[in-house]
Order: C-alpha cells, then structure tokens, then sequence
C-alpha cells in the first residue's frame, strides 16, 4: 500500500497543478493559528508542550485509521494525505522564475529569487539571505527539495500518513518560529534536527548512489557520522560533491546561472527514483507492508 501511494501521489504531483487548499502550508499555519488563540504557544510554553502540539495532529489521524479505517479507506486516505504534504507550489513558481530571469541574463533577478526561497533556519547565525548562507541556488534548491519530497516520502514510508504530517506540521513551525524570532525557535530547531537526523542521512548517501559515488562517499563518511553537523550542511556538502560541474558547465555558469540549479536538480530526482526502488525491494521482501 505504501508503494502504491507513494507511486500515485508523484504521478499526480507532476501532472495536476495545486492550488493552496492541496498543500499542507495551509493547513500547518491554521493549527498553529489556533494554537495561539488559545494562548498555546506563548512565551512560556514549555518545549514539552510545544512537541506535543507538534505531535497532536498526527496521533488523531493514527487513531482514526486504527479504529474507523479499514485497508481500503486507510489506502485513500493516506494517499490524499500524502498528496497534500509533498511537493511545494510556490517553491517550484520561485524556481521557474528563477530559469527564466537566468535565461534572459538579469542576475539581479536571479539573486533576489534566491533569497525569496526562504533560509531562515538553515543556519543560526543566518541573516535570512543566501550570501549570509555562502550557498548557491542550486544547494540551496537541493535542500528544499529533501525538506518538500525526499524527507516527507521517507517519514510517510517509516510511520504512513502521520508520519508525514508530524514532519510537515513541525518544519512549518520552525519556519514561523525562526522568522518571527519566537522563544520556541530554539526548541523548534531541536526538533527539526531530531526529525531530519536518519532521513538527511539515507537522502545523502542515496545521492552519492546516484552521483559520483567515489568523490561524495568520503564526505559521507566524515560528515554522516558526525552529531555536531546540520542537516543542511551534511546534504549540501555531499550533493555538491555527487555532482559537480564539468570544466564545460563551469564555463556555461558563468553565462546563465540556471546551470548549476539544473544540475542539482537532476540529482535529487533520481535520488527520488533510487528510494522508489529501495521502497519497492523492501515491499517485495516483506519489510514493508
């Protein structure tokens, strides 16, 4: 069943277009609103509290499908569900227009949409910019696209539909908490480096699967067993050395600066398809359901 959604939802995400009632941002910040009507989330709200917030949403879905769904409504279910979570609209508007003021040359352009992909949080000593982050669009890119696909698939194929709702629910707080500079953004942090611990790791050597295994592997290996290092700088560090530029790309980056993000971006793709596949063998063996 897991298999089979995860199959449907990417085939529907690329075809259908989504529109703001199909995208868990939605729903994330209308939690949250209701949160703080109810003065939930104020300064003095423990992070116990705030993790069982966080947790809530998940465990009502959990319940409902143990005790009201059976196999088929559980399958729908957890499709929709999934549907909702993955993927960014606005993320992906931001990357188009991105290619397009690239193409046209206006770099200008090209940096501003870079900063309007969001890098609060990323790094604590961050000023929300991407020349404070000393990342490209390109790694940056790679990090949104684990946060909106490869993190969300691997927390739904661990736990199913609540799972991925745990993940997204707790990455939009901590996006909300560290633009606002909330007294729970540390918590948040916390949390967020706990949820991406295992599946940054399993995303990170799935791209040096997919890249150019003998350059990324001994970073891997340095940075994957390390506990001290980001979630973002472990995949960035590794995606960028699972596909670098060739000496004729370099010299095409220098006249549109679409060709790093494109590079990037083919990776993390197949790093979709690998975990198909590792989700399909596990199906096949019986380790999943």
């Amino acid at each position: 069943m897991i298999l089979m959604s995860l199959l449907l939802v990417l085939s529907l995400e690329r075809l259908i277009t989504k529109t703001p009632v199909w995208h868990i941002e939605r729903y994330a910040v209308a939690y949250q609103n209701w949160l703080y009507e109810r003065k939930w989330l104020e300064e003095d709200t423990s992070s116990i509290a705030f993790y069982l917030y966080m947790l809530l949403p998940a465990l009502i879905i959990g319940l409902i499908e143990h005790w009201l769904f059976g196999a088929f409504l559980t399958f729908i279910e957890q499709s929709i569900i999934l549907f909702i979570c993955i993927g960014c609209p606005v993320l992906r508007a931001t990357y188009k227009q991105f290619l397009n003021a690239a193409d046209r040359g206006d770099l200008q352009a090209c940096s501003m949409y870079t900063d309007q992909l969001g890098h609060c949080g990323s790094k604590r000593d961050s000023d929300g910019t991407a020349m404070a982050e000393g990342k490209s669009f390109g790694q940056h890119l790679t990090w949104l696209n684990y946060q909106h696909y490869a993190a969300v698939m691997l927390w739904f194929i661990a736990f199913g539909a609540p799972g991925a709702v745990f993940y997204c629910f707790s990455r939009s707080a901590t996006e909300r908490f560290c633009a606002s500079q909330h007294p729970l953004a540390m918590a948040a942090g916390k949390l967020m480096y706990a949820l991406d611990f295992i599946p940054v790791r399993i995303t990170a050597f799935g791209m040096l699967m997919m890249g150019h295994f003998s350059r990324a592997l001994p970073e891997w290996l340095k940075d994957g067993l390390s506990l001290n290092i980001s979630a973002y700088d472990l995949l960035t560090k590794v995606s960028s050395k699972a596909e670098m530029l060739t000496a004729e790309e370099h010299k095409a980056q220098t006249e549109n600066a679409a060709v790093e993000p494109k590079v990037l971006v083919k990776l993390a793709k197949r790093n979709v398809i690998f975990l198909l596949v590792i989700t399909s063998v596990l199906t096949v063996i019986g380790t999943l359901a």
